[in-house]
């Protein structure tokens, strides 16, 4: 009896308005519109009509008008139900807004509450580098003042590459120390002699350099280096990360050749090397070295002086181009570049470690996300970033180079928000946080200017 009155598809009347009204194909055949659409659509793109196997396409689809055909008009429920839709979302929009308003007064007054909370950085000075470019990496050095930035030798005779000191006291740029013949790709103290300086360049060397100039160790790895750092459990031992995945382990009592290498557990160059130290009374008790690649990343943890037990951190597969370590927190900071996601992304981690207490079982050692910071979407350079606890001791910040904007991002590690972003003219190379005489300050440096942020 209601042949001709449904559609074929779904045997549910047709309606004259809506998404269900009459709709036709080339052969004549008629449907409900939104059936015949989801049909062609599952069938493409050998999709034929369902009653008399012709071809069919999408834009074959004809709405009609049939005035004859005994359709259920609906036109009065769509109309009252798209008018039902928008003030649903004017009521939802206008709740949203109230609690924006109410979240903002909050902070507000949490603010003027708290006048440690409106600290920020500002700008202090500008120091030039290097006139030509090419500076890298960046440290501080206490015992001395002086902030060290790596760049090509200023004069053609000496040694190629070396190290610009800057004094914290007057903000100005001083001596060259001349170190490498090829680019240097990390620097580091020595916590317990802040006057020795180890470098990692590509000139298949490590050295060790007293802040006199003078380089009193030198140790060739075979390969280009590109990252470094000291043991912060036992200052006799160096670590050197390879461009083929080995990390070779120096002790600087024995002047001849490594004492150890980690084999690689992928030939991929160790971009970031940073030492864990241990921790008796933290849930991650353990200490070693995180290895961090483009390819991924592994924590060597030390169970002996001699000894080193391997665990591959779940990270992303790729795009991994920094990790640093904030010690008393027990979290790293990982660093991927916008690849698989449009943006470059930081992503704070917990180290984790099965079963905390001594076991028979042998531990294992992991790290979960935390909070993750979005940055621009461009990341040509292998960037470094830094994790520290805030000068106002309220928690920990994330500051981060973003080479989209050519600034320095600084995020609160609790919350996630972004608290400042202060501009530079290049992109940020390396980041690095010191006092000195109780302030603090924030100096991040581009391939020619050292600029510095104070804490107020």
């Amino acid at each position: 009896e209601n042949e001709g009155d449904t559609c074929t598809i779904c045997f549910e009347a047709w309606t004259t308005a809506g998404e269900h009204r009459l709709a036709a194909l080339r052969c004549g055949h008629l449907f409900g519109y939104t059936c015949i659409q989801r049909w062609l659509k599952a069938q493409s793109p050998s999709a034929k009509c369902p009653q008399c196997n012709k071809k069919a396409k999408r834009s074959d689809i004809v709405l009609l008008y049939a005035p004859k055909l005994r359709a259920l008009d609906n036109t009065e429920q769509e109309s009252l139900k798209s008018l039902e839709q928008e003030q649903s979302l004017r009521r939802k929009a206008e709740l949203e807004s109230a609690q924006y308003k109410i979240k903002l007064q909050v902070l507000s007054l949490s603010q003027r509450a708290d006048g440690s909370r409106s600290a920020q950085y500002s700008f202090s000075k500008a120091v030039l580098v290097s006139q030509a470019g090419g500076c890298r990496v960046l440290s501080y050095c206490e015992p001395l003042s002086c902030l060290l930035a790596s760049q090509p030798s200023p004069h053609t005779t000496l040694v190629p590459c070396g190290v610009k000191k800057v004094s914290v006291v007057n903000m100005r740029a001083s001596q060259y120390v001349p170190i490498h013949s090829k680019q240097i790709r990390g620097l580091s103290f020595n916590r317990q002699n802040d006057s020795l300086l180890l470098s990692a360049a590509l000139d298949n060397t490590i050295k060790l350099t007293l802040l006199t100039n003078t380089v009193v160790q030198t140790y060739n790895a075979g390969k280009p280096v590109w990252s470094c750092c000291w043991c912060l459990d036992n200052s006799n031992y160096i670590y050197a990360g390879l461009s083929n995945g080995s990390v070779l382990i120096y002790d600087t009592r024995d002047t001849s050749t490594h004492v150890q290498e980690l084999v690689p557990l992928r030939s991929c160059p160790v971009a970031s090397l940073c030492y864990v130290p241990r921790a008796a009374s933290s849930s991650f008790p353990c200490g070693g070295l995180l290895a961090g690649s483009l390819e991924g990343a592994c924590f060597w943890e030390q169970v002996n002086e001699a000894t080193y037990r391997p665990h591959v951190l779940p990270l992303e597969t790729s795009g991994c181009t920094d990790i640093q370590v904030e010690t008393e927190s027990r979290h790293c900071l990982v660093t991927y570049r916008p690849r698989s996601n449009p943006s470059l992304r930081c992503v704070l981690m917990a180290l984790t470690r099965t079963p905390q207490q001594e076991s028979s079982e042998l531990p294992s050692c992991s790290c979960e996300p935390v909070q993750t910071f979005n940055a621009g979407s461009s990341c040509k350079l292998l960037t470094k970033n830094a994790v520290f606890r805030s000068p106002d001791g309220g928690g920990t910040l994330v500051c981060a180079g973003d080479e989209a904007s050519n600034s320095t991002m600084v995020w609160d590690a609790s919350s996630g928000g972004l608290r400042q972003k202060l501009p530079a003219d290049l992109p940020v190379l390396d980041i690095s946080p010191f006092s000195v005489n109780g302030e603090h300050f924030l100096a991040s440096l581009t391939e020619k200017m050292l600029k510095l942020y104070k804490w107020e």
